[in-house]
């Protein structure tokens, strides 16, 4: 009965009659009825004349309304270009009717439109004409001769509802109308204002608002929107004319085309935008509209300071207008009579089951959408002053709303802020005793905000302002203070220092627990995240405080039953893992084993719930417990890794739907989100991905690195799985966190695979299973570094190549030749495609002049280009590194036209510093058998004429070239008059004004002083000369890792009573032990040299013991200050006694 009828079986209203029947199933709430018809129909396909015959007469003739419904749908459909499963295009049925049909089937649309009665059916034929427009006219132009006219006279006549559909189709034409009929955008003008009159109904102004704003965005040249910005006070009146009808659906309707041309074309609004916000202000400011038209108001003017920042802050009234309408939202909200209060008191702050949005959330929202966008300088003197004023306020609601504000507007105005870090905090501390709790709970809440928004700053230098208050506000009369206190406390530890937190330990844990034991889940949930944070931070510290908080954590455990408990059992994981990690393995060990067989019974008895939140907390909590354990956490595997391969491989159901099928009106499921998009040629799609479940990919891919990492070689038995699985993660679009956890996880499998073969941990570890790893990794990888979008991500990821390449001094994870080639070239692809993003940058800082707000951005971008290239010359390091001089023939072809272009005088500074240290590479990894030696002659001129840079970077660079150049280089290539020109370069470096002037020089500097040391271990002449001013610039300070190598080589040159160092008398003698003194207990020596320090200052003391006894008269050690002189003798003494 389904099937349609064969050609000739029936009359054409009986096959009608069948069709209908069809069409009806495909509605059936029967899922076998409703699949049948499906089955039935995808079989009709197979005849497009008849099918397409059919729907148009169903569409023509049909009583049914739900009929006529869906065959304008489907007919729509018909016209679009479909998919196999496998992903393959099978076309479309427009392609495969004969054009007889074709011709038919236009006809009989045009006919549909003018008789059909009902407007949202009447719609759906406009959409599904629109739709073979675009089909037919994208291929030729003159495939519908009959559709312009018909749009132009339905637009000029005084039928309303063809008035208004002659625009629905021309919003689905809008690619075909920006692009192919150019020629008549200037009649297009005066039909859109014809139709924007206000003598038209507000039902064809708003058609013709939405055509215009998907015309709008879809021209390709923005100069071609300029002529219509003459319509823009036509739209503006269209929104005042629906307010004054009180047609809050037509003004809603409106506002909305607004938002949209907004995020897409602010700047065809430019002349205009001035009366825009102002529009919008009044209707955001009046609660007598509906909450949404306010909502939709407000968000037009969020939109346009996101999207054209420079142009907002141009105009003076924008933020003194936008910021109060944010402030005023923030003042409707409800607490004022005792019972709210109770109900405030007794809601969970993070309960769903309201999802209404209110004033008050759309208000705060908007503050610190507006700070982030428009930034402090030009917020910060509005904000301030509504602040101060609301501040002494009687009415609660405007303290709360001050300090809410604080709060919101932080991220956006941190370097504003911060200058007043210290006075801001001090008066929000001071509402923590408001007389209201809504204030106080507010206070608390900045408070926390601010301890991440300005850490570490704020924790260092007011922890004793911040911390007292917070362990006050624990003992609140409001439970929800309490927990809002402990809340705080897990901000704070956020960027907080072990030595910071340690003096308040003992008082803040005792508050702690107090809280852990009353009777208030909410309270009992904060209060353990707080221990965990504190335990994070305490390290060994919380050891004392042991024994007191595990027992009564392995109680929620294993007692708090029930759903609501979830959330507090899933808590009490992460603090018992934290506190694991914190006191280590020989205190944690005896509990951690009872904690794993608790949560493999929670995993194994209670089938818990996919939207279970102790499911992510319990596989957290494992890793951090394996991380405490090491090897003795191999028995849990079982258990813990094959739930995270399945999370690893959860399908986050993404669907790509027509944004005007019925069902996209359907609510959303929860966890799912979706977006609307204007995809070109197909019109505008639904997008619908479930977020939950890329959260649940994304912790289970970091789980999997977090493992491996960890457990090294024990690892091994789950290597080959892992790695099928995370490889082709690597290339997953919808989320960036996947494609990094899977990138950073993959170097680690192949480390894995290499040290079970050196150790013999598994009869499977075998040389050619490495082989076959690195293989099944390299090709993926390359791929993907190519297609990355995302700048971050793709610095993360060659973070992961480089390491990967490192494993290649194993024989069997070496590269082929081809992959090495393969390495290099996609890694040149990477500094051009970077350089033309730069240049990009640079093109439109020249061309837009942007303010100060888009110059930090760009900057900020240019950051990250400069991260960016320090990770590709570390893959390169890596590729040296490994295969030495066989890398070179490689890298001549393809990359070093490049780098040489970049070491050029007019590059810029970053440009030549990441050339100079590719050229290092070479000199370290390739002078041992010769290679580098054609180098050497041109490179040192490069590296001389850079080690007087005026930028740190480049100096930084050349300098240690010159050190390596006077370690690797044989003398007959690097000769004596080069080496000695060197040491002047060095010395000149040693005396430049900027040697010391900030952090970068300082380093560029300590490098400077190694390479002279160097040079003079080289040549017996350069160290007569430069060693006696070589220790003038010791100790070495600011590069910890080159500092321990020069005083390595101070104490080598004392041990061997190097003359030039020391002087014929030993007259440099104090100057050393001064070196000693201040270098003895500190990181800027190995462990081993400290004996060896304090064996040289003993045989001082027996053999020279008035140069110890004369030291604190000595010249050197007089110009010290105090604090050194102290540290000078303390360390000589500790040293005599050993």
């Amino acid at each position: 009965l389904l099937g349609l009828p064969p050609s000739g079986a029936y009359t054409m209203a009986e096959q009608l009659a069948r069709a209908e029947a069809l069409i009806m199933a495909l509605m059936s709430t029967d899922n076998a009825t409703r699949g049948q018809a499906e089955e039935a129909y995808n079989q009709a396909k197979s005849n497009p004349d008849e099918l397409v015959t059919l729907l148009c007469g169903l569409q023509a003739n049909s009583a049914q309304e739900q009929v006529r419904s869906l065959t304008a749908v489907l007919l729509r459909k018909a016209c679009q270009q479909s998919h196999s499963k496998d992903g393959k295009s099978e076309g479309s049925l427009l392609e495969r009717i004969s054009p007889h049909i074709r011709d038919q089937m236009k006809q009989q649309l045009l006919n549909c439109v003018q008789t059909e009665q009902k407007r949202n059916i009447q719609k759906k034929i406009c959409d599904a004409v629109g739709q073979m427009g675009v089909a037919l006219l994208s291929v030729d132009t003159n495939a519908w001769p009959e559709l312009g006219p018909f749009i132009m006279s339905a637009t000029h006549g005084n039928n309303v509802e063809l008035h208004e559909a002659a625009y629905t189709i021309l919003n689905a034409l809008s690619e075909i109308v920006a692009e192919k009929w150019k020629h008549q955008h200037g009649e297009l003008i005066n039909i859109y204002k014809g139709s924007m009159a206000p003598t038209q109904t507000l039902q064809v102004r708003n058609a013709a608002l939405k055509a215009l704003s998907a015309f709008l965005n879809s021209l390709e040249d923005p100069k071609g929107r300029t002529p219509f910005q003459e319509l823009v006070p036509l739209m503006l009146q269209t929104i005042g004319d629906a307010l004054q009808q009180n047609a809050e659906d037509e003004c809603r309707d409106a506002l909305e085309v607004f938002v949209e041309i907004a995020e897409v074309n602010i700047k065809f609004l430019k002349k205009d935008l001035s009366q825009c916000v102002a529009a919008m202000v009044q209707i955001a400011m009046n609660k007598s509209y509906e909450d949404s038209l306010r909502h939709m108001a407000l968000e037009f003017i969020l939109t346009a300071a996101e999207g054209a920042p420079t142009l907002a802050r141009k105009l003076p009234e924008f933020c003194t207008n936008a910021v109060p309408v944010a402030l005023q939202m923030m003042l409707e909200i409800e607490c004022d009579t005792p019972e709210e209060l109770q109900e405030w008191e007794n809601e969970e702050e993070d309960d769903d089951h309201d999802t209404d949005v209110n004033n008050y959330d759309v208000g705060e929202e908007a503050l610190d959408r507006l700070a982030i966008a428009m930034g402090g300088k030009t917020m910060m003197p509005i904000l301030s002053k509504q602040i101060q004023d609301w501040f002494p306020s009687q009415n609660w609601k405007e303290r709360h709303a001050a300090l809410m504000a604080i709060s919101q507007s932080g991220e956006g105005c941190e370097a504003q802020m911060a200058k007043q870090l210290e006075t801001i905090v001090k008066i929000i501390v001071t509402k923590f005793q408001d007389p209201h709790p809504r204030v106080r709970w507010a206070a608390i809440n900045t408070i926390g905000q601010m301890s991440t928004d300005f850490g570490p700053k704020m924790q260092n230098k007011l922890h004793a302002t911040v911390l007292p208050s917070l362990l006050n506000a624990m003992d609140d009369q409001s439970k929800r203070v309490q927990a809002h206190a402990a809340a705080a406390i897990i901000n704070f530890c956020e960027h907080c220092e072990r030595q910071t937190l340690q003096p308040y330990l003992q008082q803040l844990l005792a508050k702690l627990m107090v809280l852990l034991q009353r009777d208030q889940r909410r309270v009992q949930e904060q209060a353990v995240t707080a221990v965990a944070s504190v335990a994070d931070v305490a390290e060994a510290d919380f050891t004392p405080f042991y024994d007191s908080f595990i027992p009564r954590l392995k109680h929620f455990l294993q007692a708090a039953s029930g759903k609501e408990f979830r959330m507090l059992r899933g808590k009490a994981m992460e603090c018992i893992s934290l506190i694991g990690v914190a006191v280590g393995k020989e205190k944690f060990g005896k509990d951690a084993t009872d904690v794993m067989e608790i949560l493999i019974s929670t995993r194994g008895n209670n089938e818990l719930e996919p939207d279970d939140p102790q499911i992510s907390f319990m596989l957290q909590a494992c890793a951090r417990i394996c991380k405490c354990l090491g090897e003795q956490f191999k028995p849990y595997l079982p258990f813990v890794i094959p739930p995270l391969l399945t999370s690893a491989q959860i399908d986050p159901e993404l669907h790509v739907t027509d944004a005007d099928d019925d069902d996209g009106g359907e609510e959303e499921e929860e966890g799912m989100e979706s977006v609307t998009v204007a995809i070109r040629g197909q019109g505008h799609k639904r997008i619908t991905i479930r977020t939950s479940a890329l959260e649940e990919k994304a912790t289970a891919c970091s789980m999997l690195h977090s493992y491996v990492a960890d457990l090294k070689e024990g690892f091994f038995p789950y290597v080959q799985q892992v790695a099928s699985i995370l490889v082709p993660l690597i290339k997953f679009q919808y989320m960036d966190d996947v494609r990094t956890a899977s990138m950073l996880t993959i170097p680690e499998l192949l480390e894995s695979a290499i040290l079970a073969v050196k150790n013999s941990v598994d009869a499977l570890a075998t040389p050619e299973f490495v082989s076959q790893l690195k293989d099944f990794v390299i090709s993926p990888i390359i791929e993907q570094l190519r297609a990355e979008p995302d700048v971050e991500t793709l610095t993360c990821m060659l973070d992961a190549f480089s390491s990967l390449l490192s494993h290649g001094d194993f024989e069997h994870a070496r590269l082929t030749e081809q992959q090495i080639i393969s390495s290099a070239e996609v890694l040149k692809e990477l500094v051009e495609e970077s350089h033309e993003r730069r240049n990009e940058r640079e093109k439109r800082e020249a061309d837009d002049e942007p303010d100060e707000e888009e110059q930090d951005q760009m900057e900020g971008d240019g950051e990250r280009e400069e991260c960016l290239m320090q990770s590709l010359v570390d893959c390169i390091s890596s590729l040296f590194k490994v295969y030495k001089s066989g890398f070179l023939p490689t890298f001549q072809q393809h990359l070093q036209a490049l780098f040489s272009k970049m070491l050029m005088p007019q590059s810029t500074a970053n440009d030549r510093a990441t050339a100079l240290c590719v050229f290092d590479d070479i000199i370290e990894h390739c002078s041992s058998d010769g290679a580098s030696d054609g180098y050497v002659d041109q490179l040192c001129k490069a590296l001389l004429r850079y080690s007087t840079d005026e930028n740190a970077e480049v100096r930084q660079a050349a300098v240690y070239g010159v050190g390596l150049t006077a370690q690797y280089v044989r003398a007959e290539v690097f000769q004596e008059p080069m080496a000695q020109e060197a040491a002047q370069t060095m010395l000149k470096v040693l005396e430049s004004a900027t040697a010391d002037q900030d952090d970068d020089s300082a380093s560029a500097t300590d490098n400077a002083v190694s390479a002279l040391g160097k040079l003079c271990k080289r040549s017996e002449t350069i160290a007569n000369a430069a060693l006696p001013r070589w220790l003038k610039a010791l100790p070495l300070r600011a590069d910890v890792a080159e500092a321990q190598l020069v005083h390595r080589m101070l104490c080598e040159l004392v041990e061997s009573s190097n003359v030039h160092l020391l002087g014929a008398q030993h007259e440099r003698l104090p100057e050393v032990i001064c070196v000693f003194g201040q270098i003895y207990s500190s990181e800027l020596i190995e462990d081993e040299l400290k004996p060896r320090i304090a064996h040289l200052l003993q045989q001082v003391q027996q053999g020279l013991p008035q140069v110890l006894h004369a030291l604190p008269t000595t010249p050197h050690f007089t110009t010290l200050s105090p604090e050194v002189q102290e540290q000078i003798k303390n360390a000589i003494e500790e040293a005599l006694l050993k």
